[in-house]
């Protein structure tokens, strides 16, 4: 029942991913208004007009909202990593093998506005329409536990199974 279930909200998902550009971000530069349209979760080389906007809104990094603490703000990005390894093996999604390129913009609230990867060339082969449902779905449950009045980016690898979550916890 649980396969089933996955399968329609992955499906849900995928529409959603592709279909759905997000329109509530606008950039005023002066007496010109840009229009973000870019879907939540999209491969880093896609809409790359947009993606250069984001910069302008999300200036701040994960380390500088850290109070420029490099041990807690990794901390923070592989408790993420770790949580979204988590989610995957909790709907029964393998990401083992997987090793991608990601792109974080962050609300103030820690809620995940903006997601984007790549996946690296040594990464095992996976349906980017599925990993990018998959990463759509985490980016709704997941909320980076950092207190901010700014919005923030930071960027990074991961690759999976990761090393925080205990082997005998990892579905094979």
């Amino acid at each position: 029942m649980e396969k089933i279930y996955f399968s329609v909200i992955l499906c849900l998902q995928i529409a959603l991913a592709y279909g759905q550009p997000s329109r509530d971000n606008v950039l005023i530069e002066g007496s010109q208004v840009k229009e973000l349209t870019l879907p939540k979760v999209f491969q880093i080389g896609e809409y790359e007009e947009q993606y250069g906007l984001l910069y302008e809104i999300y200036h701040d990094i994960l380390l500088t909202v850290c109070n420029d603490d490099m041990n807690l703000a990794f901390d923070k990005w592989m408790n993420m990593i770790s949580e979204m390894e988590s989610y995957a093996n909790k709907i029964d999604f393998d990401l083992n093998g997987v090793k991608i390129w990601l792109k974080v913009f962050w609300n103030e609230d820690g809620t995940i506005r903006y997601l984007s990867y790549y996946r690296k060339p040594n990464s095992r082969n996976i349906d980017p329409a599925e990993l990018s449902a998959v990463l759509s779905i985490f980016r709704n449950v997941s909320q980076m536990r950092v207190k901010s009045t700014v919005k923030y980016t930071h960027n990074g690898s991961a690759q999976f199974p990761t090393a925080m979550i205990p082997a005998e916890s990892r579905k094979n």
